[in-house]
């Protein structure tokens, strides 16, 4: 893997986070290992518990980066779920109420770079590993990224 790939595929990955809203758990896969991180709103990277983001220090981040590029080099996958980004109305026979939704989206990632999934490719692979109410959505396109990253310029 040449450093122009790595950058591209750092750039595409960074650009499509920034532009899924909300908090976001991110596990990358590569070989038998597994590295699950989380990554806020506003960017800021943490290592990732059972429960949620473990108070760490920059070398979070240095990790996330360097699990990342592991991941590239032998080939893996990355999913992304997104926190609370959707609400399921549950009907008056199950009780009523207001059911948080995460949305899940992935890619694969190798030598080649980042190849984003679409919804029904996560759904066929991922069926019994996502707990809880969970919508499957397609990884961002470099396109739609590109769109996004300009929306987001403009309005600064």
């Amino acid at each position: 893997m040449n450093t122009e790939n790595f950058q591209k595929s750092t750039a595409y990955l960074d650009g499509a986070l920034m532009s899924l809203c909300g908090d976001k758990v991110i596990i990358i896969s590569f070989g038998v290992k597994q590295e699950r991180f989380y990554v806020s709103s506003n960017g800021e990277v943490n290592r990732c518990g059972e429960q949620g983001p473990v108070t760490g220090n920059e070398s979070d981040f240095e990790r996330y980066r360097m699990t990342f590029l592991e991941a590239l080099m032998d080939g893996g996958s990355l999913i992304v779920r997104q926190i609370g980004s959707g609400e399921l109305t549950l009907p008056e026979a199950l009780g009523g109420g207001v059911v948080p939704v995460d949305f899940l989206c992935a890619a694969k990632v190798g030598p080649k770079g980042v190849r984003p999934m679409r919804a029904e490719e996560l759904k066929k692979v991922y069926q019994k590993g996502a707990d809880g109410a969970v919508e499957y959505h397609d990884f961002p396109s470099k396109e739609q990224v590109k769109i996004a990253m300009i929306k987001l310029i403009e309005t600064e």
